[in-house]
């Protein structure tokens, strides 16, 4: 299933990548015991879900290799770490706000052998003030993190001049653009 998803994203993965997938996957179950990192608990449903999910951020022409990306809100590494299984050459900072789920995602990288993967714990709203960050990326990610005027502000503070926003939103995607509009023209 995750081989013909990738297919259908244009993604050709190979064998190391799906066992990174299983493997992110075996340690995402695991720690979900733990603590709370999805509800989504059946093996397909993630795969589905998450990892597919995530992958389609790659169809956006922005995300190539080599890109430095930073996954706002990242919670369980969605939908940063997908994507850096499928393109290993990107730079990578997940920031989360919550402390245990970056230990899980250093965990996870540990795991999977990451190079060029940063976790931050923090706030976005605090980290796009800072000089290291602010300006300093090609793309910003962001999944089920907030509504689009308020992931704006989170968000485009980090991406340099030219540089891309891509945010998966849920079906009322028409009204949460009109109500960012104004944000998105300031920001």
């Amino acid at each position: 299933m995750l081989i013909e998803g990738g297919k259908a994203f244009g993604i050709d993965l190979t064998a190391d990548q799906v066992q990174q997938f299983s493997q992110y996957l075996d340690l995402l179950l695991e720690w979900n015991q733990k603590i709370n990192l999805t509800a989504i608990i059946e093996e397909e449903e993630i795969i589905i879900k998450h990892f597919l999910d995530s992958i389609s951020c790659i169809i956006v022409p922005a995300i190539k290799k080599n890109s430095k990306i930073i996954d706002i809100g990242t919670g369980a590494g969605f939908p940063g770490i997908p994507i850096k299984i499928c393109y290993p050459d990107i730079s990578l900072t997940l920031l989360d706000s919550l402390q245990k789920r970056i230990q899980f995602l250093e965990a996870v990288g540990e795991r999977l052998g990451f190079r060029n993967v940063s976790f931050e714990h923090g706030r976005a709203e605090d980290f796009g003030q800072n000089e290291e960050f602010r300006e300093q990326y090609d793309i910003a990610v962001a999944r089920a993190v907030a509504p689009l005027n308020i992931l704006c502000e989170y968000c485009l503070p980090f991406i340099k001049v030219g540089g891309s926003f891509v945010c998966q939103k849920g079906r009322n995607i028409d009204e949460e653009i009109r109500n960012a509009e104004k944000a998105i023209q300031i920001l």
